[in-house]
């Protein structure tokens, strides 16, 4: 599949060069027209427009891209992967099988939470730094883990590498988003996708191969590929990202000093939203493996919700100040974490709930096809991992038609909306095939599933870029990230509670009716969600176990059934998606090879993949291109701009 990948994906740039080249007319003019590029050699920093220059400098630049940030993707694809399938088997080496499950969770714990901070800081610090700084945490994190000597070093080992993983999918997203070309961005999303994809097929089988010779392993091989990924990134990322904004006032000619860009970054904020999120986090958790009326389920979700709500209380107090502080030195400004006048866009609030949906989908496929596997089926666990791989191959083919609607269509609308109708189908396809009792069934469905997944989720985040301002790509594409992950943790506890519901409530009816006796029901009361029961199921009486597995395949059809809803809904909003602004026609490039789009002037340094203005003060702030004056140490404001920031 890969190389059709690569093959595909080389035919196309072939294509689009050939096609700029045949179509290129630089010296045509119409009668009567003076040249529409007649002023480009009097303006500095331009040069004639090179359509073939152009395109071949964008592939470069991808193709720098792709290398520079290959490693990060395969890091935090991998570990989540090969970890998810040792985690049993780490957790009884230290004789804590009932905690194997928090092997994971801690990880997602904190690679969700920490997610708009690390947006905070690529903004503030810019983004190779910030890169650096997770590489290095998610290294220390895997370091701790790999010398562990007990669940406690293990579980706090897992939860550094997950700030450390946060920051790695907010840096690759946030850079990729930086991108200003619709086609650019279309390409560099779906290749990171197909990264993803890549990761997940080879996760299971690494994890697999690795657990033969030590645990320690899982974790160790993270350390090598860490140290080399912080040197690649050093060398081919740090003078082609876009640096941190700095905020002085008029008059403070002078570098922004590391002090004042720390105080700059929402610590309040990120403390309040992070707690908050912890505990909504682990209440979903709890709630979904033991009972939701529990004293700890309770307080973790009412104070989690207190938490939240003074995180939005003080992040509408920051926009207030920022507006009315005209005249305070920059040391006071904060920028705000989240901006909450971010949500009065529709399309934010859509993509947000469609990726949280995607995210649904695609942790739940994972977790409860290898369920229906391995307690329906009775698979061995190797054999119900290889299962899942069904799953990555529709989602690189969803990805590469999203590539073509897209390219024909200029609009991420439609192969979301297509993407939804897909995993609608592939839902309710999915439930009944799990009542034929049939893997292959089950995998095709799955595949489909995959389809619809990757036909969305690139676009998605396609769209929440170019629906929004310059300034507001590192939160948005921050966002785009929690809300997937959030959605997976919500799918997981919604479908768990609805599994285990279903399997007390089949059990229950068939010691009521006599078909299986009351003492046979005590031994299979310990046969419940969690998978490290798979032992008691089989030591139970031949009959009996086939009861419990029909238990278990009634409650898995209810789960995937009970996610519809979710999908259709987000179908349905897609639907009134704004079309973006299309920037198919690029005019030619600017000094340093970057595209410039028709009718526009880039607003920001670095908007797009190592594209920066060619002028830069000595401060490091690039001069204004119209007379507008500065304020608050800021650049002008564009009018969308100072739409958004007025509401």
């Amino acid at each position: 599949m890969f190389i059709f990948t690569y093959r595909y994906l080389r035919r196309k740039f072939r294509e689009r060069k050939a096609a700029k080249a045949a179509t290129a007319q630089p010296n045509a003019v119409a009668p009567g027209a003076e040249p529409e590029h007649s002023s480009s050699a009097d303006t500095p920093g331009l040069v004639a427009p090179r359509p073939q220059a152009s395109n071949r400098a964008a592939i470069i630049k991808t193709a720098i891209l792709a290398v520079g940030l290959a490693i990060p993707i395969f890091l935090e694809t991998l570990d989540y992967t090969i970890v998810a399938t040792a985690q049993a088997h780490i957790a009884s080496i230290f004789n804590h099988l009932e905690l194997q499950s928090y092997i994971g969770t801690v990880y997602l714990l904190t690679s969700t939470v920490f997610l708009p901070l690390f947006a905070s800081l690529a903004d503030i610090f810019g983004r190779h730094w910030t890169l650096q700084l997770a590489l290095l945490l998610f290294m220390v994190g895997s370091a701790i883990s790999t010398g562990s000597n007990g669940m406690p070093t293990m579980l706090a080992g897992r939860g550094v590498a997950g700030i450390g993983g946060a920051g790695l999918l907010a840096c690759v997203r946030i850079i990729l988003a930086d991108s200003s070309s619709l086609d650019t961005n279309n390409w560099q999303q779906t290749a990171m996708f197909l990264l993803y994809t890549l990761g997940f097929c080879l996760g299971p089988f690494i994890g697999g191969s690795l657990l033969t010779v030590s645990f320690r392993w899982v974790f160790a091989i993270n350390l090598p590929f860490s140290a080399v990924a912080m040197v690649v990134a050093f060398f081919l990322l740090r003078t082609r990202t876009k640096k941190g904004m700095s905020r002085e006032l008029p008059g403070e000619h002078r570098k922004e000093s590391f002090f004042h860009m720390l105080l700059r970054v929402d610590w309040i904020g990120a403390v309040l939203f992070m707690a908050g999120g912890i505990l909504l986090l682990l209440a979903l958790n709890w709630g979904s493996s033991e009972r939701w009326n529990e004293a700890k389920v309770i307080a973790s979700f009412v104070v989690g919700g207190v938490l939240f709500i003074v995180f939005v209380i003080w992040e509408i107090f920051l926009e207030r100040f920022d507006r009315s502080a005209m005249n305070r030195p920059s040391r006071l400004f904060v920028d705000p974490m989240i901006p909450v006048s971010l949500f009065k866009s529709y399309d934010v609030c859509v993509v947000q709930y469609a990726t949280f949906v995607t995210g649904i989908i695609m942790l739940v496929m994972f977790y409860f096809v290898a369920i229906f596997s391995t307690v329906v089926n009775d698979l061995d666990p190797d054999k119900a991992g290889a299962q899942l791989i069904y799953f990555a191959p529709g989602m690189g083919g969803g990805s590469l038609v999203a590539i073509t609607f897209i390219r024909k269509f200029r609009q991420p609308k439609y192969p979301i909306i297509f993407g939804g109708v897909v995993e609608s189908i592939s839902l309710g396809l999915i439930s009944w095939a799990m009542t034929k009792d049939s893997q292959r069934i089950v995998n095709g469905f799955m595949a489909m599933a995959g389809v619809g997944v990757g036909l969305s989720i690139g676009p998605l985040a396609v769209h929440a870029r170019f629906s929004q301002p310059e300034h507001l790509v590192a939160v948005v594409a921050a966002l785009t990230l929690f809300f997937r992950s959030f959605g997976g943790t919500v799918g997981l506890a919604q479908c768990g509670a609805v599994l285990n519901a279903r399997v007390n409530h089949y059990i229950a009816n068939a010691i009521a009716t006599g078909q299986i006796s009351s003492s046979a029901s005590l031994s299979s009361s310990s046969a419940s969600f969690d998978l490290s029961s798979l032992t008691s199921i089989s030591l139970l009486p031949p009959d009996v176990q086939d009861v419990v597995r029909d238990a278990f395949r009634d409650g898995l059809k209810w789960s995937f059934i009970s996610l519809i809803p979710w999908a259709g809904l987000a179908t349905v909003l897609t639907v009134f998606l704004s079309h973006i602004k299309d920037r198919k026609h690029l005019e030619g490039v600017d000094a340093q090879g970057a595209p410039i789009v028709r009718g526009e002037v880039k607003e920001s340094v670095g908007s797009g993949f190592g594209e920066e203005k060619p002028e830069v003060n000595h401060d490091g702030r690039v001069p204004s291109v119209d007379s507008t004056p500065k304020t608050n140490g800021q650049e002008p404001l564009s009018s969308l701009e100072k739409h958004q920031r007025l509401g």
